[in-house]
């Protein structure tokens, strides 16, 4: 009998136990459900706020970029004179329609305004053992057409390459004769560029700067405090320094214009094929440092931009949402 009891009790205890682990076991799913549920919430809202951050990155690029064309229409449509002035106070004056050329502007220029530069390359292949006597003919051609030899470079005397500047009236007589130098043309090329648009923009922009300055002269001489005579003389000096770029502008052009250039590369028949050596930058981590600084400020600018433009729609488009739901759930309720 008191075998009976104890395997009872066993027996009690047994399924005591039993239904102890099954219950834990349905507790601890439970417990764990809430915490993947609280790493996928976690994920999705970081998944969103990327999101967000791209489109606003993109948005703020497309509205830096439209700006950037806006203000170089505005340049364009001023004349560039928004520079001008020295500081505030007194706005520079409206400069007047331009009328003739002021002296320091090639007196009697107006003919031909066609401004071309004109380049070219030429190789020649000379015999054997003659190389010295082809340059000096190069030489001789270049001073025979009121040009010189800019630079050059040989190699062991059997081949070198030249660069001469030819005035452009001399230009392809020049070429021909040096085509005659040798046995055969390796190659030719002939460039020309266009300037003329250039060279006239920058003669009218310079006419303007001569009235404009003529203009802030006088009112500077009609000055009567000493903080208008200071202001209008920085905007005088403003006003000429910007004349003497565009002035050494023009001169570059006209030179360019004047004098051709020419690239000979005279070779023997036999000269091996010159080995060109590349030449390897050394990596400057100054200023690779500030790039990258660069680049960070302009994705942030960027990305702030965009959410200027982000955040008021994401507003406006959740009024629109919470309109429509609350509209819903009142005819639901009724």
């Amino acid at each position: 009998m008191n075998t009976n009891i104890e395997y009872l009790q066993q027996l009690e205890v047994d399924l005591l136990e039993a239904a102890q682990r099954a219950q834990d076991e349905r507790i601890t799913p439970a417990a764990a459900t809430p915490a993947r549920r609280s790493g996928s919430t976690w994920a999705k809202v970081a998944g969103v706020a990327a999101a967000f951050l791209v489109v606003a990155f993109a948005i703020g690029s497309l509205g830096e970029s439209s700006s950037d064309k806006f203000q170089q229409v505005g340049d364009a449509a001023t004349g560039g004179g928004g520079g001008d002035a020295g500081g505030g106070g007194i706005a520079s004056p409206a400069a007047p329609p331009p009328t003739a050329a002021p002296p320091t502007e090639e007196p009697g220029a107006q003919g031909d305004l066609s401004k071309i530069i004109r380049d070219g390359r030429i190789g020649i292949v000379v015999s054997n053992g003659s190389f010295n006597d082809a340059v000096g003919n190069l030489t001789l051609i270049a001073e025979r057409h009121s040009g010189f030899i800019l630079s050059s470079t040989t190699n062991a005397d059997r081949s070198g390459t030249f660069v001469l500047r030819i005035p452009a009236a001399e230009f392809d007589r020049a070429r021909q004769e040096i085509r005659d130098l040798g046995l055969r043309v390796r190659f030719e090329q002939v460039k020309g560029e266009d300037v003329t648009a250039e060279f006239i923009d920058n003669r009218a922009r310079l006419r303007i700067l001569h009235d404009r300055k003529e203009r802030l002269t006088e009112l500077a001489e009609q000055a009567d405090t000493t903080e208008e005579i200071l202001l209008l003389g920085r905007q005088v000096d403003d006003v000429q320094l910007r004349i003497e770029e565009i002035q050494g502008q023009l001169r570059f052009l006209r030179d360019q214009v004047a004098e051709s250039t020419l690239r000979v590369s005279i070779k023997e028949k036999s000269a091996p094929e010159p080995v060109a050596v590349a030449v390897v930058d050394q990596p400057d981590l100054g200023s690779s440092f500030e790039l990258a600084v660069q680049g960070f400020l302009r994705i942030l600018s960027a990305v702030i931009v965009g959410l200027g433009y982000l955040i008021p729609l994401t507003l406006f488009g959740l009024l629109i949402w919470l309109a429509f739901w609350v509209v819903r759930r009142r005819r639901a309720e009724a």
